[in-house]
């Protein structure tokens, strides 16, 4: 997968995901209109132990079970949350609506919590400039 960095601070660097196209050719074989996508704010932060700078074109890899452990985070941790508020409520002899507000509540919070503890992390890793 190959991106532009767009920024580049303290052993980390926020990119622009251009393709995953692999293609022997070059950088970006222009079959897509991954190009367009440069003048998008959408970046992702990768951690950037080779050094590019601003401006670079880079090879980009995932962590070993980035996908999974991301997954996790995102998908099982706020779900958790919600069953074990609404078995909570429903222990605590709370109506199915007040029951259904504290696992919605529990999920928002969850939610929350985890884009604050997850705002530095990454499963993205810089390989190589291109």
């Amino acid at each position: 997968m190959y991106a532009k960095v767009m920024r580049s601070y303290a052993g980390k660097a926020e990119i622009a995901l251009l393709c995953t196209d692999d293609a022997p050719e070059g950088l970006h074989c222009g079959a897509c209109n991954a190009g367009k996508r440069l003048a998008s704010k959408e970046t992702v932060l990768a951690d950037n132990a080779v050094g590019a700078g601003a401006g670079d074109f880079v090879q980009v890899t995932m962590r070993e079970h980035g996908e999974l452990k991301a997954a996790v985070m995102l998908f099982i941790v706020p779900l958790l949350a919600f069953l074990a508020a609404l078995v909570a409520a429903h222990a605590a002899n709370m109506s199915l609506w007040i029951s259904f507000l504290a696992g919605a509540g529990a999920l928002t919070l969850a939610l929350f919590l985890l884009r604050i503890i997850l705002k530095k992390k990454t499963y993205y890793l810089i390989a190589g400039i291109k």
